[in-house]
């Protein structure tokens, strides 16, 4: 699965953001996926990119297993340099 996600995002022919975890201790350093609840150590993404939930998050609002979606818009702090930090917020 995350070498067709790398084919389909070098295939979109925009810029990818890797956003790795931050971890708050060396505990949560050595944490599975599953002990994170899901959450992986490193997320790629890319305006254009298609993205999956995986997990129920705010199933009263749709955020459930299986949703889907479209990144349509990494949004950045005035002033950051997009190659220095993580996006501040992603529209899907």
């Amino acid at each position: 699965v995350k070498s067709l996600n790398i084919v389909r995002l070098t295939n979109l022919q925009k810029p990818v953001v890797r956003c790795q975890a931050v971890h708050a201790s060396s505990e949560a350093k050595k944490a599975s996926e599953e002990d994170a609840e899901g959450l992986e150590r490193e997320v790629l993404l890319a305006e254009g990119a298609k993205i999956m939930i995986t997990r129920n998050v705010w199933t009263s609002k749709g955020l459930v297993n299986g949703a889907q979606g479209i990144v349509r818009k990494l949004w950045y702090y005035p002033g950051s340099n997009p190659r220095d930090v993580l996006p501040a917020v992603f529209f899907v």
